[in-house]
């Protein structure tokens, strides 16, 4: 007889089993081993994959500062240095290399721009960038903007004062100093850190702050700051008076005393010889053989001659340049503003931009209430209500006001009555014109990026 042996504790069949688990929990550890493998693969490569995306969107980024500083050089070129404009926009594309400050060469942005339309110095910049071993782009659509003489409610050459019954409204800037005993609802810069007001513009005899006086908020007094030289205008009136040739419209000089424009809610402009002026108004003579003429096309009117203006609901945007080049004090033009002079529109559509070499005024014959809309700026002289007549009503203005002497809607004797000018003014500030000048306007300062964004996808 045979007699089977068992192991202590075993029962037939049992080793079968267990071996059996084993083989299964080998396969599972080994199937688990895959997959975390695997897993840590994937994560490994969608790591590599965000890291080459973050710094593509990087190397775009790199591509907007790239032009800012460019523009900062040339803030007219928007070729990117190179001599061919293409037939239309945007210009490009301007590939560039990107390399770390070890000379490691990590991608390129590749740049289409968008120069500022006619009314604008918003420049368009579109930047994608790209980098070695990853399949897509990262691309981001920056605007850069240029502030013009436009982007202050008052900017003025000379001190100003305003009194505790006056208030500003936005962004005032004097290349001397302000004496602010009002309200300022903005900020107030002043180019000099202490300065000793005038008397007839409330000094003591004492040094003042570039800022000073018992009005305020005074958190939003600022001083020093660079000045605004009105003195660069004088480039920018040869200029103009260029592009108004080649394709906007040149006034050479009357042989009069200057011209008379009437700007019309049709777009157009009724053209009239000034033969004389006097207390009452002007005397004017047509001129043949043309009398009325259509707004130009790039925004551009230039008069080499004085400028009496008056105008309603003018649609569109057009700047009246008066200037003699060259420069001559003796022979510097005023534009007189003789009726209301308003836009069709206050939303940046509309715009009505004056530059005169002495001054921009208001006649002593204009309406006893007058409203005045538009971006007005004297570079050698004042702004101002002439210093003639009686004194009258109302005067509402629009805009914006850069006069390099100082600024008057009203003149006033010992008693602090109104003897000549308006009795009362209104005055805001149109903050289309920041960015969004007339067409000739004088820029200032250098560009900065106001706003950009990443494109996720083309349409």
């Amino acid at each position: 007889m045979t007699h089977h042996m068992q192991q202590p504790g075993m029962k037939a069949g049992e080793g079968g089993f267990i071996m059996l688990t084993v083989l299964v929990m080998a396969v599972i550890l080994s199937a688990l081993g895959v997959i975390g493998a695997q897993v840590l693969t994937s994560n490994e490569r969608f790591g590599l994959y965000e890291s080459r995306s973050a710094e593509a969107l990087n190397i775009a980024e790199a591509g907007v500062n790239y032009y800012l500083w460019h523009l900062a050089h040339n803030s007219t070129d928007y070729t990117d240095g190179n001599a061919t404009t293409p037939p239309s926009t945007p210009y490009g594309p301007y590939t560039h290399n990107y390399y770390d400050v070890n000379g490691k060469f990590l991608g390129t942005y590749t740049l289409w721009i968008t120069p500022p339309t006619n009314g604008s110095t918003i420049t368009t910049v579109k930047s994608i960038g790209q980098v070695p071993n990853f399949p897509g782009t990262r691309t981001i659509l920056a605007q850069l903007g240029q502030p013009s003489f436009a982007n202050y409610a008052l900017l003025t050459g000379t001190e100003v004062w305003f009194g505790p019954d006056e208030s500003s409204n936005g962004p005032v800037m004097s290349d001397v100093g302000v004496h602010m005993d009002g309200t300022n609802n903005g900020p107030v810069y002043a180019a000099n850190a202490t300065y000793t007001p005038s008397a007839e513009f409330g000094g003591d005899g004492h040094v003042h702050n570039g800022v000073w006086g018992n009005g305020g908020p005074s958190s939003e007094w600022q001083f020093p700051v660079p000045s605004i030289p009105f003195s660069n205008v004088t480039a920018d009136y040869s200029s103009c008076g260029t592009q108004a040739k080649s394709s906007g419209t040149y006034l050479a000089s009357s042989g009069k005393l200057g011209y008379y424009l009437q700007l019309l809610s049709n777009g157009k402009i009724n053209e009239y010889i000034v033969k004389s002026e006097n207390s009452s108004g002007i005397t004017t003579t047509t001129v043949n053989p043309i009398t009325t003429l259509s707004a130009p096309s790039n925004g551009i009117l230039y008069v080499a001659d004085n400028v009496w203006v008056q105008g309603t609901g003018w649609p569109g945007r057009i700047d009246i340049i008066s200037g003699v080049l060259p420069a001559n004090s003796s022979t510097n033009t005023n534009i007189t503003i003789i009726g209301n002079l308003t836009y069709a529109a206050k939303n940046g559509s509309d715009v009505i931009g004056l530059i005169a070499q002495n001054n921009v005024q208001v006649a002593p014959y204009a309406a006893s209430t007058i409203e005045i809309d538009g971006a007005l700026l004297a570079q050698n002289g004042s702004i101002l209500a002439e210093e003639s007549g009686s004194a009258k009503n109302a005067l509402t203005f629009y805009g914006a006001l850069d006069s390099y002497n100082f600024w008057t809607w009203s003149w006033v004797d010992g008693n602090g009555n109104v003897v000549y000018g308006y009795k009362t003014d209104s005055n805001t500030f149109d903050t289309n014109l920041t960015y969004g000048p007339p067409a000739c306007y004088p820029t200032t300062g250098t560009y900065a990026v106001l706003n950009w964004r990443e494109q996720l996808y083309s349409p």
